[in-house]
């Protein structure tokens, strides 16, 4: 399933559904999208992706390809995990599951939603392809879907874009979920329709088709000012990271050949997690710099919530309680950056040691950390590095 080319692993093997032809698989998507190819995703304002149970990260790779960002996203598993792949692949990927708690994103996250033999028992009685599809296509007739093709296996739903659709719905089949349910940080899943209400509601179809967003999608979010004046900041910020840390990274070392900013398989720099990500600007500036990295954009659940900003640029992004562990396995980022994270957590139930092991667990060795914060917060920082 994995091959030993020279000193790097090679994936050439059936990956679920997803032969070793994933290209034209993406494109039979596209297809039976009404899109001519998948390099039209895009343009069709599909810019996020939640793939479920990822397998080894063939198609999420492609939609790399093709500048999607592709967030897999599947259960723990002891052995042979999906997530740790992806991850060593440097692709974003992290533990969740749909069992019985939401995800920690907000409602209206992603454009798309990929599912191949993802592992999810759609119906209880755990039936048969063919018997499962007939409460699975009333279900969904229920909650505003329309099945808009099938092929073989795949089948394709698309959302509605009219709102009032959801208003209409007997209330006893599927109700709309009560004002304040719409910051969930793995609430008890709930049989209830959410975001309808919601500002963000913006059909993908009216979606800015440029990678930033609209004057119309900033006004959502709050202050424009502050938006443009953080993306200037970090521009800046990333600069000095980088004059800071290509001596250290691109050394005389037998991983590294030398270059001041080597490509794959040679960076030493992939996995990235913003640890307190604000609205995104280090992933962005590490997108203007053409860094060959992606980033993990954490918010903190109790820090002001710009993820729908963060996710809506096209970013991946999550919720997070640093006061517990992330869900991801030991040993997958290279880099942790958090700025004000330290200060943030003074007030919090945990401790900043708490904090730094869990850092230490998640840090490949020869990880790097990047603090910024206030200067009695760096000072307790330094003794716990020590």
């Amino acid at each position: 399933m994995m091959l030993l080319e020279e000193n790097q692993i090679a994936f050439h093997s059936q990956d679920g559904l997803i032969f070793d032809g994933v290209k034209d698989y993406s494109r039979q998507i596209a297809e039976m999208m009404g899109l001519g190819s998948d390099s039209e995703f895009f343009q069709a304002g599909v810019r996020t992706v939640l793939d479920i149970g990822c397998g080894f990260g063939s198609f999420g790779a492609h939609l790399v390809s093709l500048k999607l960002t592709a967030l897999c996203v599947a259960a723990y598993e002891a052995t042979g995990s999906q997530v740790q792949i992806a991850l060593e692949r440097g692709l974003p990927a992290m533990i969740g599951n749909f069992i019985s708690r939401q995800l920690p994103y907000p409602s209206l996250s992603f454009d798309m939603v990929h599912c191949a033999q993802c592992g999810i028992v759609w119906d209880k009685k755990g039936s048969k392809k063919r018997s499962m599809l007939t409460p699975l296509a009333q279900f969904t007739e229920k909650i505003c879907w329309s099945l808009i093709a099938q092929q073989d296996e795949t089948f394709i739903w698309q959302k509605t874009a009219d709102a009032h659709c959801y208003s209409s719905l007997k209330k006893n089949e599927v109700p709309l979920c009560k004002e304040g349910y719409d910051t969930p940080y793995y609430q008890t899943l709930m049989p209830c329709i959410i975001g309808a209400s919601s500002k963000r509601w913006i059909p993908i179809q009216n979606k800015s088709s440029s990678p930033d967003l609209s004057s119309v999608e900033l006004e959502v979010h709050g202050n424009p000012e502050d938006f443009f004046e953080d993306l200037q900041v970090w521009k800046l910020a990333l600069k000095n990271y980088w004059s800071l840390l290509t001596p250290l990274i691109f050394s005389d070392h037998p991983k590294r050949p030398g270059d001041e900013d080597p490509l794959p398989p040679f960076n030493m720099v992939r996995n990235v997690m913003d640890m307190n990500a604000h609205y995104g600007g280090l992933n962005a500036a590490f997108l203007e710099e053409m860094k060959s990295v992606w980033v993990m954009n954490v918010v903190p659940v109790r820090a002001r919530n710009t993820l729908p900003l963060i996710l809506d640029r096209g970013f991946p992004g999550v919720f997070h309680d640093w006061c517990e562990p992330f869900p991801t396995y030991p040993r997958t980022y290279d880099l942790l950056h958090a700025n004000g994270l330290l200060s943030h957590l003074t007030s919090e139930r945990c401790s900043l040691v708490e904090l730094f092991v869990e850092m230490d667990r998640i840090l490949r060795p020869e990880g790097w950390v990047v603090l910024s914060d206030k200067l009695g917060a760096i000072e307790l920082a330094r003794a716990h590095a020590t």
